[in-house]
């Protein structure tokens, strides 16, 4: 695995990680590249989850989200993660499913602009490959390139659309334009 751009993560949290999705394995290599605890927040309103797919990010401390009913108690939650100084992830996009970088939405602006800690777009590559390359007994090329932090104010609460299309802007300038 390949990392890129570790000198613009913040020394301590909080701070959000905003990484494009491509694979539900995605957070692993993610956690591996920073080697420090993480909190992702992780959608429980899509498609029903296999059970191999399932456990690991349940027995890990994955808040979920049912995005068609938020509920009050999930927003708690990630302040208080975000008020014990927690490193969040928020996958903008908001789904695995489909190809391409998707048009994001504006859970990782909330957080961020509410607590004024600053996003960090996040370009990972390769993780499509992994299950593939395993059934050739072969190893996948998995880079994860972390971008310079995009700071954020309350002000932003404003105009989460135009924080969100700054943060996926970043993510894609990482990605070649086969991810875009």
């Amino acid at each position: 695995m390949t990392v890129k751009g570790k000198e613009n993560l913040p020394k301590n949290g909080p701070y959000v990680l905003a990484p494009n999705h491509i694979h539900n394995i995605d957070p692993f290599p993610l956690s591996a590249a920073i080697n420090k605890p993480i909190t992702f927040l992780m959608a429980e309103d899509q498609n029903p989850l296999k059970w191999y797919e399932g456990w690991a990010p349940r027995s890990y401390g994955v808040l979920m989200i049912n995005r068609k009913k938020i509920q009050p108690s999930t927003i708690k939650a990630m302040h208080k993660q975000i008020k014990k100084k927690e490193i969040i992830c928020i996958f903008p996009e908001g789904t695995a499913l489909g190809s391409g970088l998707k048009k994001g939405k504006n859970g990782v602006a909330f957080f961020a602009s509410r607590h004024e800690i600053p996003i960090i777009p996040v370009a990972i590559r390769g993780t499509e490959k992994v299950l593939p390359s395993l059934k050739k007994l072969k190893r996948a090329k998995i880079t994860i390139e972390f971008g310079r932090p995009l700071f954020t104010k309350k002000e932003n609460l404003k105009n989460l659309g135009e924080l969100t299309k700054n943060v996926m802007t970043n993510i894609k300038e990482m990605l070649p334009k086969s991810y875009h």
